[in-house]
């Protein structure tokens, strides 16, 4: 039998544990199996690129909510798609009417995207629909913002305060790098409310901060390991899965059989759930430095 969905996952652990009366447990083991898997492993299939809008006067950003560890971080300094309103708006109006939902020279090529958050001056504003050049169904001062009148003229720039997959990286604007530092530090040297370009970042309780505040809206990427996607029943499947059905499956029996006070199985379950672990990020390892003959740089090049 192919294990290559949460369905057959559980039937196989049933299986080899001979029991069927675990129907209500076995989710749980598959799901310690999976708490196993993000602590020890960052392999290729676990890695994720995602962009968000840093706004100014905001200091801190949530992390990803399944974020694992970070590989690198970036920003460049352009809005998502930016125009400027057609006509004057009050503080309770629930369109916005623009010059031009589709410009250029934004992230987004299409300009607009259908729904989104946009900035107006200090106020931000969640959107649902766009109509010819209105953007319709707009909840006013979201994200911790107030309402305000607006005049025509004014910059409307889209944002976004969650994350979503894409990228900054079309070689059309610059991108810089961002240098960690300790949060010990990034308060120390950036303790005031000084605004500027983002120099570097830091991470505490679950959110990103930046020193110094953004003065303006800029784009950031973050290249991280994500966790593996959980598997449920309207999830029947993921990556992990589909290439390494052993690692699920060890991992599940390897968590079952202290449930069934079976100890005796314990060890020979954990080395195999251990070997096949080691096995697959030992491979990604190799893979990840294959296909060219080894080269040693300095400040001068390649040699």
């Amino acid at each position: 039998m192919a294990i290559n969905t949460y369905s057959s996952l559980q039937t196989a652990v049933a299986n080899w544990l001979d029991r069927s009366d675990l129907t209500d447990r076995i989710p749980e083991f598959i799901t310690l199996a999976e708490a196993r898997m993000n602590r020890i492993l960052r392999i290729r299939i676990m890695e994720s690129v995602k962009v968000m809008s840093l706004v100014g006067g905001t200091k801190r950003y949530p992390l990803p909510s399944d974020y694992l560890q970070l590989r690198t971080i970036k920003f460049t300094k352009s809005a998502l798609a930016t125009d400027s309103l057609n006509s004057d708006m009050t503080d309770s109006q629930n369109t916005a009417v623009l010059g031009d939902a589709t410009p250029s020279g934004g992230i987004l090529s299409g300009g607009f995207s259908s729904s989104g958050t946009v900035m107006i001056g200090l106020e931000q504003m969640d959107y649902t629909g766009i109509s010819t050049n209105t953007l319709t169904g707009v909840t006013r001062g979201v994200n911790g913002t107030t309402a305000a009148t607006h005049n025509s003229g004014d910059t409307v720039s889209q944002i976004y305060k969650s994350f979503t997959s894409g990228t900054i990286s079309d070689k059309t604007r610059p991108i810089d790098p961002l240098q960690y530092v300790s949060p010990e530090l990034l308060a120390r040297v950036y303790a005031g409310n000084s605004t500027g370009r983002p120099k570097v970042y830091t991470m505490r309780a679950g959110y990103l901060l930046f020193g110094p505040v953004p003065d303006s809206i800029y784009q950031l990427e973050i290249d991280y390991y994500a966790k593996v996607a959980a598997l449920t029943d309207s999830a029947t499947t993921n990556d992990m899965l589909t290439n390494n059905p052993d690692v699920y499956l060890y991992g599940s029996l390897l968590e079952a059989e202290p449930f069934l006070m079976n100890d005796e199985r314990v060890q020979l379950w954990g080395i195999a759930f251990k070997q096949a672990m080691d096995d697959l990020q030992l491979q990604d390892d190799k893979d990840s430095h294959s296909g060219t003959e080894l080269r040693v740089m300095n400040t001068s090049g390649y040699h």
